[in-house]
């Protein structure tokens, strides 16, 4: 599903490039180890880490550091591989309506809290993720981005 949030909701970016724009984006959010540890190593404070210290689920602690330099709240919910929980759901929301940065640590896989993400964050925020072996992505939320996160959503088996 990385690939199709890749290719359909949003575009490739370079370092250089989120610097210059990640100020004009409403609120800056941040799926991925790798993502957040590159953001935070270059400055740029999300308002939203999601995280879950491995990358192409290998161990992966050097974030552990840079998270602890950062101000906000810490919280962590569980949610396994290729699912979205209720509870990663409403940890988003909550962090979302909040006026301080959350680090948001999810015991299992956070890879579609992208989609969680674009469906529930105000327009005129920005998210951006990792996509192995290319580099990082960004989706501005407008309208479009969040009907097509809801669809993507939407297609998902429910498991009960």
């Amino acid at each position: 599903m990385r690939e199709q949030l890749a290719a359909g909701l949003g575009k490739m970016i370079s370092l250089a490039d989120l610097i210059a724009e990640h100020k004009a984006c409403r609120s800056l959010i941040a799926v991925g180890d790798m993502v957040s540890f590159t953001l935070l190593d270059s400055g740029i404070e999300p308002d939203l880490v999601i995280y879950d210290l491995k990358t192409e689920r290998r161990p992966y602690t050097s974030l552990a550091a840079k998270l602890a330099q950062m101000k906000g709240i810490d919280a962590k919910v569980e949610n396994p591989a290729g699912q979205i929980t209720n509870e990663l759901v409403r940890e988003i929301a909550s962090a979302l309506e909040r006026n301080v940065p959350t680090k948001l640590f999810v015991e299992g896989e956070e890879d579609l809290a992208a989609l969680a993400c674009v469906a529930m964050a105000p327009l005129g925020s920005c998210l951006v993720y990792g996509v192995p072996g290319k580099g990082m992505a960004m989706i501005r939320v407008d309208q479009e981005a969040v009907r097509q996160a809801r669809s993507m959503i939407d297609s998902m088996e429910e498991l009960n």
